[in-house]
């Protein structure tokens, strides 16, 4: 009996310390938390960049029509010849520099009452920046910058028995400005589709009549052309 009492003691005992060994580790621990998961890592979103299909130098050919006013005359015809450029790419943006050169066979002959007129356009070219958009394959840009042109120009004009004769053949200056539209075709070829508005501004030409006196008359040229263009870039 005596055993028993005291197993019974000893088991008390036991459960009391482990009673209170519990108690000390939860006050230990500290109040109860509920237990939230860590945030999941935000999603790790890549910037998209166009491909640099632009980047680069180009050489190429392209052809055209063109019409143009130039006082009493409106010339026009056909012109073809090439350029060259180099483009630079940042993402979706190009910015590039073009210089071209035409051969052209624009040219009016105008008779009237009191007279008549010639001109003829022989060659043009441009020197421009180009700068412009891509969407997908394709790239739409504007352009300008300066022009350069042969213009001949005659004007015979009579006054009575009188007749004043005007004669220019001069390189005229003056500056383009228009847009395209350029397609990616292969990886080293593009083509395009252009126009572009030339103006040279009034000339001064001199007019002699048959007495030697001379006169002064002004000339003002412009000029729209359309295109079209194949390059290849390096």
């Amino acid at each position: 009996m005596l055993t028993s009492i005291r197993s019974k003691t000893i088991i008390l005992g036991a459960i009391s310390s482990s009673l209170i060994s519990g108690a000390a580790l939860a006050a230990d621990l500290g109040p109860y938390r509920p237990y939230s998961p860590p945030p999941a890592p935000e999603p790790v979103v890549e910037r998209y960049e166009e491909p640099s299909i632009w980047q680069g130098a180009y050489i190429g050919i392209n052809g055209g029509y063109g019409w143009a006013n130039s006082g009493a005359t409106d010339p026009d015809g056909i012109f073809g010849g090439g350029q060259i450029g180099y483009n630079w790419q940042r993402d979706r943006l190009v910015f590039g520099l073009e210089a071209d050169i035409q051969a052209a066979d624009m040219d009016d002959r105008t008779n009237f009452s009191f007279g008549n007129a010639r001109s003829d356009i022989d060659w043009f070219s441009t020197v421009r920046a180009r700068v412009g958009v891509t969407h997908g394959p394709a790239l739409f840009y504007a352009t300008g910058g300066v022009a350069f042109a042969e213009i001949d120009t005659e004007l015979n004009l009579a006054n009575g028995g009188n007749t004043i004769s005007f004669r220019d053949e001069d390189k005229a200056v003056g500056y383009a400005v228009g847009g395209g539209l350029e397609w990616s075709l292969a990886k080293n070829w593009t083509a395009k589709a252009e126009y572009l508005y030339l103006d040279f501004g009034d000339e001064n030409i001199t007019g002699y009549d048959a007495v030697g006196d001379a006169y002064r008359t002004k000339i003002d040229t412009d000029m729209h052309t359309v295109r079209l263009g194949l390059n290849y870039k390096f």
